[in-house]
């Protein structure tokens, strides 16, 4: 029997981003699936109804806007800044992320810069990738904060907008399992939920770090297409992220982005990013700033 190969977890903070963006590029030929998370510091704006079904696709665009446009992301797999002295956060979601494990001071005092970020993950050949597939639960406010970076501005008013930006960045093959779960029987909840339903273990880190519900995801979504949609085509899932369902046949018509030119902004503004690759042929690696993390 061949032995897995273990999960080596490596601490990305500024000081070793260049390096292990250099880590990413070299393992890139060899993974096909991004598994994206981020923690952030909570809805500061209450969303005008708890129940997300029951607000439209627009209104829940607004709703997170807000939110990202006012705060600022706390993990999202490397490390980044956030300072709890003066930036926006729901108090009840930063006791939280602290239970898990968070250390805030170290955030600000190592975390990585946004702008070194976004230039460093455009050059990756993350961005702008027909080959990768990406995977999220979820995942509005994953790739909203994730977009704010890269735009260095607050997210577009309209939703299409938006969702033309997810697809100049992303591509099409963007999969989000929370709206994949709607054509599975007895699959609903969070991850940790669904995971547990399909027979999947976390097995590194815990819930609530943004490396380790990344990697969850990325398991997740695997067994969950052998499970549920083995030998099926998924394009109807394409590029529908939970709760921002609009008519993709807009966005394969929409008009081309011009090239991003980023500006340094005042401040120590700073972030931390996991993600997840599946391994093609060798064992899974995993690149972890703070507690955070991206696999590979």
């Amino acid at each position: 029997m061949v032995t897995p190969h273990p999960i080596v977890v490596r601490e990305v903070w500024q000081d070793n981003l260049e390096q292990e963006f250099s880590e990413i590029a070299r393992a890139l030929p060899h993974h096909r699936f991004v598994a994206l998370d981020t923690e952030f510091p909570g809805h500061v704006f209450p969303a005008p109804c708890r129940n997300h079904s029951k607000l439209s696709p627009a209104e829940n665009y607004l709703s997170m806007k807000r939110n990202v446009d006012a705060t600022k992301i706390i993990q999202l797999g490397l490390a980044l800044d956030f300072n709890k002295e003066t930036d926006l956060f729901n108090p009840d979601s930063i006791a939280l992320l602290e239970r898990q494990g968070i250390d805030f001071q170290k955030y600000r005092e190592m975390g990585i810069n946004s702008v070194d970020f976004a230039r460093l993950i455009v050059n990756s050949g993350l961005l702008r990738n027909p080959t990768i597939t990406w995977a999220t639960f979820h995942g509005a406010y994953d790739f909203g904060y994730l977009i704010k970076i890269l735009i260095g501005r607050e997210l577009p008013f309209d939703l299409m907008k938006f969702m033309g930006l997810v697809a100049h960045f992303f591509w099409y093959r963007v999969f989000d399992i929370k709206n994949m779960i709607r054509m599975c029987d007895g699959l609903y909840g969070g991850l940790e939920k669904v995971a547990k339903a399909l027979g999947v273990d976390r097995v590194a880190g815990s819930c609530h770090q943004a490396g380790s519900d990344s990697l969850l995801t990325l398991q997740t979504i695997m067994k969950l297409k052998n499970v549920h949609f083995f030998g099926k085509c998924l394009i109807e899932f394409q590029l529908v992220l939970y709760g921002l369902e609009v008519d993709r046949t807009r966005l394969l018509t929409a008009p081309k982005f011009p090239k991003i030119i980023y500006v340094m902004h005042p401040g120590n503004c700073c972030l931390s990013i996991p993600y997840c690759l599946q391994p093609i042929k060798c064992g899974p690696r995993v690149f972890q700033g703070s507690y955070g993390g991206y696999y590979v």
